[in-house]
């Protein structure tokens, strides 16, 4: 493993070093802003410095051109998890070497999207993209309105619920302890039995707590629904194959820290033993910023997943659904505001949403 410093002015100078000598394949170690130059200490200037790792054969290969990349399933699967952290990385280091300077004809704007929940430094960059891309000086108030409101609208990408299909589909409800995954897969698993056009089977992989395999229990006997229990990958497909008469089946995974990687990649295990599938990230809307960057690093390795956001009736702010979105641009899907089973929740609603993050407090 070849281990590299890389320093520079700004995120994007960085990564083209670091992408130009090691390659798509480095792995980001570490990035931090340090101080740099100055005379005696003083008037250090801010600077970015990356560290990334790359292995010797693949810098190798770079250097020398002459070595075919070996591809496998585990290496794509560490690629997709590098890139997007990568991108994430570099949103979050963009922000923090952007000016807060803005027009100030949409500093209203801003000072409302903060008070809804939105980051400062994510309101800022979507409003000045606003800025580059019309000329906002020669717009009347309900014009920018209407500009401002649909820049929101299309910032919060596409909606893409649960797709049933005639060959069973396998759904994981994936994410932290706490975020309301059971409730939500129960609710779901109404609706779809209230519809009467399909069969469906539950399966509970949550054997760390007792609580929650009791809890899916009672739904799936309110419900009459037939409920199995797995603790690893065989056991999933055992299931599955019982339950091939069933058109959809519903997996609540295990929900622990996010900080714990290793039962992150037990449950990454478990999907990746599955080939029709759909992933459910789900998230609490009133966590805080800091920690949801934290969850959306370790959960980057299910790169495509659908978002859920839970428990939007404890709270007042939506801003962390565009927060997420601008920096995690997987597709939202359902939210939920309430722990009442088969109710509150429904598919995102797009504009209701942006105008909520619109309102003025």
């Amino acid at each position: 493993m070849k281990i590299k410093r890389y320093i520079g002015e700004n995120t994007q100078e960085v990564m083209g070093k670091l992408k130009k000598e090691l390659g798509p394949e480095a792995v980001i170690l570490n990035t931090k802003t340090i101080k740099k130059g100055g005379f005696l200490g003083l008037f250090k200037k801010s600077m970015v410095e990356v560290v990334a790792a790359v292995d010797e054969e693949e810098y190798s290969f770079k250097r020398q051109n002459n070595r075919a990349i070996r591809n496998n399933n585990e290496n794509d699967n560490l690629k997709a998890e590098i890139v997007k952290l990568q991108n994430l990385v570099e949103k979050m280091y963009n922000n923090m070497n952007k000016s807060d300077e803005i027009n100030e004809r949409l500093e209203k704007y801003r000072d409302v999207l903060v008070s809804n929940g939105v980051d400062k430094l994510v309101a800022t960059s979507i409003l000045n993209s606003i800025n580059e891309n019309v000329n906002i000086e020669d717009k009347d108030e309900e014009t920018l309105d209407g500009i401002v409101n649909y820049y929101l609208y299309e910032r919060l990408g596409d909606v893409e619920p649960i797709e049933i299909e005639e060959k069973q589909k396998v759904i994981f409800f994936v994410g932290p302890t706490g975020v309301g995954k059971t409730t939500t897969l129960a609710k779901i698993a109404s609706r779809i039995i209230l519809e009467g056009k399909h069969s469906v089977g539950l399966i509970t992989a949550d054997t760390y707590r007792i609580a929650a395999v009791d809890q899916l229990k009672v739904y799936s006997e309110i419900l009459n629904i037939p409920l199995k229990t797995v603790y690893k990958s065989q056991d999933l497909n055992k299931a599955l194959e019982e339950f091939k008469d069933k058109n959809i089946v519903l997996v609540d995974t295990a929900g622990r820290t996010h900080k714990d990687r290793e039962q992150i990649l037990e449950t990454k295990e478990l999907t990746d033993s599955v080939d029709n599938k759909e992933i459910y990230l789900v998230l609490s809307v009133s966590t805080d910023l800091k920690t949801l960057l934290s969850i959306l690093k370790q959960y980057s390795l299910f790169r495509e997943c659908k978002i859920i956001f839970t428990k939007l009736d404890e709270t007042e702010n939506y801003g962390n659904i565009l927060n997420v979105k601008y920096y995690f641009d997987n597709p939202l899907s359902y939210i939920t505001n309430g722990q009442d089973v088969p109710d509150n929740i429904e598919v995102a609603d797009l504009k209701k949403i942006a105008g909520q993050l619109f309102k003025e407090n």
